[in-house]
């Protein structure tokens, strides 16, 4: 069996990592038995992070790579109607998902002061009190860093949401009516679509965009759709 080692989430997240959501959702979506197992030392993840796919004694780290595994070894063919062009407006809108739209969310818990309380009661519920302000110093610090390297960490609080809004504002423009971003199935750009959403449905603290996203109601509709469908619930 494969053992797919994540972080939690929440009740209506199943993983506060995008990432992490994503390689979950592509484990059920390609019908491979698999379990889940919490890491809070990333140290001992390779490339240290998650989420990390075990099969036998192969660590596969990183998404898209554990993507490709199980399309190669788990017969996972959800893309597999997908014209040419799909896959490369597929692959285009991945990228904008996981480079650009990914750090508002990031930004919000780590560095907005909106987002402590749920940084030092959520992402860190597990962790003894005394230790929660250390510990969430240093994510902060981690993450500030991480973020001015990349580059979208120079821009200002406003610039950082309006990049994010825009980039919703295409997705959402391109599926129209559609039940899933290209049809009446879902397909692999669905997985990070899902898990970047609920997300940011989960992160219900005073930042910018969570107003933006009550103006959206097909934003959940579309989270409930595909958790009902990927994972029958």
């Amino acid at each position: 069996m494969l053992k797919l080692y994540t972080i939690p989430g929440a009740a209506n997240c199943r993983s506060f990592s995008l990432f992490a959501y994503k390689a979950e959702a592509l484990l059920a979506l390609s019908g491979a038995d698999y379990t889940l197992e919490y890491i809070a030392d990333f140290s001992k993840m390779p490339r240290g992070k998650v989420p990390v796919l075990q099969d036998g004694e192969t660590l596969i780290a990183d998404s898209e790579l554990i993507k490709a595994h199980l399309e190669r070894h788990f017969s996972l063919d959800i893309d597999r109607t997908l014209t040419a062009e799909q896959q490369a407006v597929g692959r285009a809108f991945r990228v904008m998902l996981e480079e650009r739209s990914y750090w508002a969310n990031v930004y919000s818990r780590f560095i907005d002061p909106a987002g402590n309380d749920f940084l030092r009661n959520q992402m860190l519920g597990g962790v003894p009190e005394e230790m929660k302000d250390g510990i969430a110093a240093t994510m902060r610090e981690n993450v500030r860093t991480q973020m001015h390297g990349h580059g979208i960490g120079r821009h200002t609080p406003a610039q950082i949401y309006a990049f994010a809004q825009a980039d919703i504002d295409a997705v959402l423009a391109y599926m129209g009516d559609k039940p899933f971003f290209f049809g009446s199935e879902p397909t692999s750009i669905d997985a990070t679509l899902a898990g970047l959403f609920a997300n940011w449905l989960v992160s219900d603290f005073d930042w910018p965009l969570r107003d933006y996203l009550h103006t959206r109601p097909q934003i959940a509709d579309y989270v409930q759709r595909f958790e009902r469908v990927v994972f029958g619930q």
